[in-house]
């Protein structure tokens, strides 16, 4: 019996010797292959890490991107007019363009309509921007009642009195939406849909709009050679004050996102490609300088 035990013992000792030197075998196989193929791995690993900070590995940049055009306000009483309005097209894909400044000389002019007269008491403004350098003005009216920095808005209100609110830092190299909704004598600022700051005056909060309209320049007394240099994509304009949730949804449609309200938007630039009005009120911009439409955008 005890000759037996001692078998089995020997026998299952030798089968531990045979799963510790198969394990060790294993061991040194796997670290022999570490070894030779380890910084290949690393390398591949780094490579991917560039490529998808620099946005060329984005998933976001594989989805399919809409044409110029593809996605329109139809209103079939025409501009200006607010009945069966209805959005049609391809909408919600990542545009294909979107609208490039160089800071030196490029801007679009939107020439000033009735559809665009703003009463500065019920009113909103959004759209996307991205900042290369510099510290330019990056959206005005004409009539300097609302003015956008990288830092601020600055508004005239109805008795001509300046005033300015913060919209958040804007210059840290990212696509954001930015914009501001008036309701009755507040203001309200925004930074990818998030509220940023307010103000309540005596009257009402934004001086009414009887200009036209500068994307991408400015003026400071008689000079107009203030000029932004980056992106700019998906503006629009409502006559009518949006809530949160309707800001929430810009947001997360993203650049090529649709509007809301379509019977308040009186303009809206996808700057997909070209600078006309989408809304269906016909208020074209026209472009000068150096304004291009690129595609190798890195998209948010």
């Amino acid at each position: 019996m005890k000759r037996k035990i001692r078998e089995v013992i020997k026998e299952d000792k030798g089968e531990k010797d045979s799963l510790l030197n198969d394990f060790k075998i294993k061991s040194q196989a796997a670290m022999e292959y570490l070894m030779t193929y380890g910084w290949a791995i690393l390398i591949i690993a780094l490579t991917l890490a560039v490529l998808y900070s620099l946005g060329i590995m984005n998933p976001k940049n594989f989805i399919p991107r809409a044409p110029p055009g593809s996605c329109f306000v139809f209103r079939p009483n025409g501009p200006g007019t607010t009945d069966f309005v209805s959005l049609q097209g391809t909408c919600g894909y990542l545009p294909m363009y979107v609208a490039s400044f160089n800071g030196v000389d490029s801007y679009i002019q939107i020439p000033f309509s009735p559809t665009l007269n703003l009463p500065g008491n019920s009113e909103s403004i959004f759209l996307w921007v991205k900042f290369s350098n510099g510290n330019y003005i990056l959206f005005q009216e004409a009539g300097w009642n609302r003015r956008l920095f990288s830092t601020l808005w600055e508004f005239y209100d109805a008795n001509h009195t300046y005033y300015s609110l913060s919209n958040g830092n804007l210059k840290d190299g990212n696509w954001h939406l930015v914009g501001y909704t008036v309701s009755g004598n507040t203001v309200y600022t925004y930074k990818d849909s998030k509220l940023v700051a307010s103000a309540t005056r005596n009257v009402n909060a934004v001086g009414p709009a009887s200009s036209y309209w500068w994307l991408g320049r400015a003026c400071s007394g008689t000079v107009c050679d203030f000029y932004f240099n980056g992106f700019i994509a998906n503006v629009q304009i409502y006559n009518t004050a949006l809530s949160q949730q309707e800001i929430q949804y810009l947001y997360q449609q993203g650049l090529g996102g649709g509007p809301v309200r379509l019977q308040n938007l009186v303009g809206w630039w996808p700057l997909n490609g070209d600078a006309k009005d989408y809304s269906g009120n016909n208020n074209h911009g026209r472009i000068y300088g150096g304004v291009t439409f690129v595609q190798n955008y890195n998209p948010p």
